[in-house]
This record gives structure tokens, sequence and C-alpha cells, in this order.
């Protein structure tokens, strides 16, 4: 008696959940979705850049996002191989990462200043196990692409994007095989393995695109070689893409090939001719777009923030997004794309603020394209657009963060070098900054892990709500699949149909 009266109640429930859901509005999948990484930007970072470009806050196309989130980046553990364990040993706590306690200690060879700084310099994360959470929806050790803690393989976005019909994309201003870029098109136990990760992301069904650095032809300032760097075909060692790739990329039956600056261009205003293969762009340089040229100095009252002459033959991050857009926007199915800003966590390495101001710049045209894009040619209700950073690095902050905890980088007005501050040269495991529109953006609020008082107090983002990395994963994953996520949250609340809490990615 007792069982029927439970399952006469769970049906009475289950009823009631469906009837209410009904009268909500059904949430269509994303049609495209697109992903912009500023690799490695700090709070600070977002600040150098628009006060650079306009003398203020405000003015980027992201800042008008309705959703703002922190972030936090933690990977499963700092071990560089597998551990054969599931169980987290880093994690985040607002209260330690903000505490304005002085400390006379140091750290990585670094003053620590405030417990705080000194909290977030510590257990985070690389780049490889940071889009692999951004990637896959799952944390994993640091050093893994797309791999988790006991070395096996996970399913990514661009796997699920192209189950679901989406032609896909990925793009960088670093080489295409880096550590950010290679979780959208491989697996591998090591980051540095690059001529193993190179051909795989050229063989792979689930890529149909591919723009990044890497060519092995040229140097860091663009000018040719005379003999080419190529990547060992196994391990690591070498340069970032491996000779079987390059003559892969080479055979115009299996990819188009592109590498001057005018294809690029004719490619981003629509005038060149597709011969209907996977198109890679490989523009005439070796590591980066632009960040390690060593180009003249062009003089005072220079056009770049670091007075050097930008690199006439190689195109912007901005021209490569446009060219992508043109491609990929063919499918009737819809799209994913990643856009990497990679050089922005070179320029952090280096604490170099004009050259990351460059960098941060050239991300900033570039998500500001793909929005023209998006209100031109699709609309906001299809497509789905989210900027972000994979975790912070170098801690700029003002000029007297050093007995000011937290001291906010100084305006100088457009045009002019911020007054900065630099208190790390390498990742941190700070909470970062999150971006949100369009289709099914919404999303994000289910992931919501708690809330983060530094954020609202100290950086004024937002009202403090924070997810963590690995959620970017399960959203992405949600935001393309065809699930009422009003009914679904209603289940999930009632505890029926398998649904305990938050959504997991399958």
């Amino acid at each position: 008696m007792r069982a029927k009266i439970v399952s006469h109640l769970l049906v009475t429930l289950g009823l009631v959940a469906l009837s209410v859901a009904a009268t909500l509005v059904q949430a269509a999948p994303a049609r495209n979705v697109i992903l912009f990484i500023s690799d490695g930007a700090s709070w600070g970072t977002w600040d150098m850049a628009s006060y650079y470009q306009y003398g203020q806050k405000g003015m980027q196309a992201y800042d008008g996002f309705p959703v703002k989130l922190g972030m936090t980046t933690y990977p499963l553990n700092t071990s560089t191989t597998p551990t054969n364990n599931s169980t987290p040993t880093v994690t985040y706590d607002p209260a330690r990462a903000w505490d304005q306690t002085p400390n006379a200690g140091a750290y990585g060879g670094f003053a620590s200043r405030f417990n705080g700084y000194d909290y977030i310099k510590r257990d985070y994360t690389d780049s490889a196990a940071a889009g692999t959470a951004l990637s896959t929806g799952v944390k994993t050790y640091n050093n893994a692409i797309d791999v988790d803690n006991y070395g096996q393989d996970l399913a990514y976005i661009t796997q699920r994007a192209k189950a679901q019909g989406k032609s896909t994309g990925i793009l960088s201003s670093v080489p295409y095989s880096h550590a950010t870029p290679a979780t959208f098109g491989s697996t591998n136990r090591n980051r540095n393995n690059y001529g193993e990760i190179s051909k795989e992301m050229i063989n792979n069904p689930a890529v149909d695109l591919i723009m990044g650095g890497g060519n092995p032809n040229y140097d860091s300032n663009g000018k040719l070689r005379a003999t080419p760097v190529f990547a060992n075909e196994t391990g690591t060692g070498g340069g970032y893409m491996s000779r079987t790739a390059w003559n892969t990329v080479n055979d115009p039956s299996k990819w188009q090939l592109l590498q001057t600056k005018g294809d690029f261009e004719a490619l981003a205003n629509g005038t060149l001719t597709l011969t209907g293969q996977k198109i890679i762009g490989l523009p005439q340089v070796y590591d980066t777009l632009q960040y390690s040229r060593s180009g003249a100095v062009v003089g005072t009252g220079a056009p770049t923030p670091s007075g050097k002459a930008y690199i006439d033959t190689v195109p912007t991050l901005e021209t490569m997004t446009r060219g992508a857009l043109n491609v990929l926007s063919k499918n009737q199915d819809g799209f994913f794309m990643m856009v990497e800003g990679g050089a922005v966590d070179w320029a952090a390495h280096a604490r170099d603020t004009a050259g990351i101001i460059e960098e941060q710049i050239a991300f900033n045209k570039a998500v500001q394209a793909a929005v023209n894009w998006v209100e031109a040619n699709s609309n906001w209700n299809e497509t789905l657009m989210i900027v972000l950073t994979d975790h912070g690095n170098g801690m700029p902050m003002g000029p007297d963060s050093d007995t000011v905890a937290f001291d906010a980088i100084e305006n100088k007005g457009a045009g002019n070098l911020p007054g900065v501050r630099w208190h790390y040269n390498t990742h941190t495991n700070e909470n970062t900054l999150l971006w949100a529109k369009g289709a099914n953006a919404d999303l994000f609020y289910r992931e919501v892990d708690g809330v983060d008082p530094g954020l609202v107090n100290v950086l004024g983002f937002n009202d403090g709500r924070y997810i963590t990395n690995s959620d970017v994963g399960s959203v992405l994953h949600a935001a393309m699949v065809s699930e009422p996520a009003s009914c679904a949250l209603m289940l999930a609340g009632l505890g029926l149909m398998g649904f305990s809490g938050r959504r997991q990615v399958p």
C-alpha cells in the first residue's frame, strides 16, 4: 500500500512539474556558439586595454553583455602527470584571496605584500588543464590536453558540436598546436608534444577550420627561413608543427592552405575562391602574430603602445575572425568557434605592459567583429557568445598596489600607458571575469557556486556570483542541445528523471 502511495505521489509530482514547465518557454538550442578566450588576462589586463583604447572602462563590446560572472580556474591538482584518482587537491577560498593583511614574506621570487596576493600566487592552473575544463567540463591535472587524471581521453566540445551537425573552427594568435587551441581539437597527456598534437588536429574529422601561428617556414619577425623548423613527430622538441602535418595541409585535396595576408583579407571580405576543402590559415610568421616581433621602433608618438612597427605581412586576429565567420556560417546547422588571444598570456609572463595592451586590444577588436557579424547576419536568439580568460597571469595592479592592497590600474587617458605595477610573472589562482550574451546564456546561472564579495567590493564587477571553469564546458554542450531548460530545472528540483542538482555534461 505504501509503495502505491509513493508511486502515485511521484507520478503526481511529475505531472505537476510537466504541467508548469509546459507554461514556460522552451529554450531553443543555440545555432551558433562563439567562445572568446583572452589567455592569461588578470583583472587589470581588461582595464589596461580599455584605458589605452578609450580612456575609460565600459566601452568594450562585451561590457554590455547581460551575463557577468566570476570564474574560478583551479585545476584538479597541480601534478604534471596523471595521479590516477579523482580527488580534487586544489580549490579557491574568497576570504583568503582578498585578505588584505600585510605579509612580509615572499613566494615565487616575488614579495608577498599581502596575504591575498600570496594566496592567489599558489596552486594555479596551466593553460592545458584550464582549456580542458572549458572544452570538456572536466577538471584535470596540469599538462593534460583533454585527458582526465587517469590519462583517459575526454569528449570535447568540437566533437559534440560536430555531432550536432555543426561546423567547427579553432583560431589563435599563437601556434594552433599550443595548449589552449589544442584542447579544442586533440587529446594528449603532455601539452608539449606539439608534433603529435599538430597531426591529430589536422586529421581530426571534428575540425573544419584552423587558424593560428606555427608556420615552420618563417621566423618571429615574418622573415622567410633558410631551413624550416619542424616539431618532432613524437615527444617534445623542435617547432610547433610536424613535417607530416605540414605535408598534409599542403595537399590541396585535403586542405585549402592560406598563408598570405591578402588571402586572409580576401576570406574576410568574402572574395576568396573556396575549393570546398577544410581551411587552414597559417600566417607567414612563426610563433605569435605580432607579440614576438623585434621590429624597428617607429618613433615618439608611435601608433602602437610598444612603439614597435607591426609586421605588415601578417593578418590581425580580427581579420582571421571575420574570415572564419564567413566560412563557418555557411552551414545551415550552425557552428562552434573558439577564438584565442593567446599572446596576452605571453606578454603577462614578461610583465610587458605595452605588449599586453597591444594583444588585448587585438582581442577586443576580434570580439567586436564577431558582435558586428551577429547583429548583421544572425541574432542573439540563435547565437551564444562568451568572453572569458582561462586564468590570470602576472597580477597587474595599480602603481600603489605594493602598499595599498588591490590598488586599481591608473588611468592616464586614451593613448597613454596606464600606471601599472606587476606582482608576479606566471599564472594565478584568482577569480577571473566572464561575460556572456545570447541564446541560452542564462544557463550559466544554474552553475553558480557562490558569491565572492571581492568581485563586488574590490573590482565592482556585478553582484559577485561565480562559477568554475568546468561549468563552462557543461554550458557549451547544454546550450547546443534541444533541452527545455526550465523543465529540466524543475524536474531536477524534484529529483526526477535521474537529475540530482546541477546538470552535468553526459
